[in-house]
């Protein structure tokens, strides 16, 4: 009984979770997302990127993202939810090479049970994506 102590539970998703995390500076800082994602999990994120599966690879991603642009923030100005389904619309500022970033995208989640995220597609259209990508590709 004592080892079933030492297990890490899964946290639950959530769309305040979400806000906390992407609305604060984070230089450097590991980014571990075993804790609210099913270790299957698929991220279908924009071009080039693509389609990712497993934690530690939907884990590095969002070290990728961060780590492109120093103060890469998101706000939330309204999410949806039906069932298992999460809409989140957010809105991303920061600085790239000097210039300002400022462009909106939208997350669709799906949460099991237990509150992990199985699913994220990942809805944007703009360039960052691309240096997210660039970042991977030399970085790993």
């Amino acid at each position: 009984m004592s080892s079933a102590a030492t297990l890490v539970r899964p946290q639950a998703w959530s769309v305040d979770l979400f806000k906390a995390f992407w609305g604060k500076r984070r230089p450097g800082q590991p980014v571990s997302v075993d804790s609210i994602v099913t270790p299957d999990i698929v991220g279908c994120w924009p071009r080039p990127i693509g389609i990712v599966r497993g934690a530690v690879p939907y884990g590095r991603v969002i070290q990728a993202v961060l780590a492109v642009s120093d103060d890469f923030t998101l706000t939330v100005p309204e999410h949806a939810a039906t069932g298992e389904f999460t809409f989140v619309h957010w809105h991303a500022t920061g600085t790239l090479d000097g210039t300002r970033l400022d462009f909106h995208g939208c997350d669709r989640i799906r949460q099991q049970p237990d509150g992990r995220v199985s699913e994220n597609y990942i809805f944007c259209d703009h360039p960052y994506f691309e240096r997210v990508a660039d970042w991977l590709a030399h970085n790993s």
